[in-house]
């Protein structure tokens, strides 16, 4: 299973509209908060919602689930998958649908959501790409899915996201991909500069010490801890004197290339991260849920 995330410019009307008018080919496996029997009444209950919060730009998120060809899920476990999915990213507490397409050879499930919450706040902020990635990187294995041949898990509609989230989304990416290789950041500077991106510090006036960081790409420029929490000037710098003291362990690394090891130590660290958010997620609901019966 692969997911494609669109972060598009275009309203819930239309995306209704493209999701949901055609009832040869689209069936609504489940809905939250939304009226799904009809396309047009969907759409409104989303902008209704989006009405809470009119100044946010972009409320629609849109993403596919797609499986194998020939990969039978029945439409109960694709609402199961839809709904951790949506878990996992942090889109909680708002409006969905899922629909079911059967256009094309291969089973995919469109997951719309509302990014303005029941509670009129935004949802779905920063790297939200990014955790779609290995939420169905995570999906796939956990469910014993196979992942789709010939593509990655993490291909998705760059050309529709909002230019903010598409740069930054390709500074993360141009990290995550060098910072294993170097040993300071004067060469991941080097190497991220081959990339088109620059990077600028931060000074106290007083003592003249780097106190933060920016990464910049073309006409933005990002802070650290914005492009990724880990990318803050003192977690970069922690991460490369780890970096370099295993570096000094000897056979420690035998037999696996040193940053692909440093990667996937990352990666358990992030999945670690997300379970303990998953269970104060858990937490937040059955406290919600306590009071409510109470009251």
């Amino acid at each position: 299973m692969i997911a494609k995330t669109f972060l598009t410019a275009k309203g819930f009307g239309e995306t209704s509209a493209y999701l949901c008018r055609d009832l040869s080919r689209s069936q609504v496996l489940a809905a939250e908060g939304v009226r799904a029997h009809d396309w047009k009444l969907m759409a409104a209950d989303f902008e209704w919602q989006h009405g809470l919060m009119p100044e946010k730009e972009k409320p629609v998120y849109h993403c596919v689930l797609s499986f194998s060809p020939g990969e039978v899920v029945s439409d109960e476990r694709l609402v199961e998958l839809g709904r951790r999915y949506l878990e996992k990213i942090g889109m909680v507490n708002t409006q969905y649908a899922f629909v079911k397409h059967s256009d094309t050879e291969h089973l995919h499930v469109h997951i719309l959501a509302n990014r303005v919450n029941n509670d009129g706040e935004p949802i779905g902020k920063g790297l939200i790409i990014e955790r779609g990635i290995k939420a169905a990187a995570e999906l796939t294995s956990g469910y014993g899915l196979r992942p789709e041949k010939g593509k990655r898990l993490d291909q998705t509609n760059m050309e529709a996201l909002h230019e903010p989230d598409a740069k930054r989304y390709r500074i993360y990416r141009a990290i995550q991909e060098q910072l294993p290789e170097c040993r300071g950041l004067d060469e991941l500077e080097k190497k991220l500069l081959q990339r088109g991106i620059t990077m600028r510090y931060r000074y106290d006036v007083s003592t003249g010490e780097r106190q933060g960081i920016s990464f910049r790409l073309e006409n933005m420029s990002f802070k650290g801890s914005r492009v990724d929490r880990m990318y803050s000037l003192k977690a970069l710098e922690r991460t490369l004197a780890l970096q370099e003291e295993l570096r000094q362990k000897p056979g420690l690394f035998e037999g696996k290339e040193f940053g692909e090891r440093m990667r996937l130590m990352r990666d358990d660290g992030l999945r670690k991260a997300e379970e303990r958010r998953l269970k104060e997620l858990e937490l937040q609901r059955g406290q919600r849920l306590g009071r409510g019966l109470r009251q």
